[in-house]
């Protein structure tokens, strides 16, 4: 199992019924100091040196806010990408 399928399943088992999830990727290196900015946000480091950040968002609201600090922050957005359940379905 990777590190997504092991979030995903995480996240599966705190029964997130609420919001959807997001997978972020960013070019630049992350490191875990971010982790209280960022919230209930989890940071995954890539080898190739971009991060992935994924996280449940309540609404556009709240999806727009994050992008909106990760862009005054001059963080380079690589994808972005709305992750599917079988809430969802």
């Amino acid at each position: 199992m990777n590190e997504i399928e092991k979030e995903k399943n995480d996240m599966d088992q705190k029964k997130l019924n609420q919001g959807n999830i997001y997978r972020i990727r960013l070019e630049e290196s992350l490191d875990r100091s971010f982790a209280d900015w960022l919230g209930e946000i989890t940071i995954i480091p890539q080898e190739n040196g971009e991060t992935l950040l994924i996280g449940q968002f309540a609404d556009q609201a709240a999806l727009r806010g994050l992008l909106n600090q990760l862009w005054n922050l001059n963080f380079t957005l690589v994808s972005f990408e709305r992750l599917e359940y079988e809430h969802d379905k």
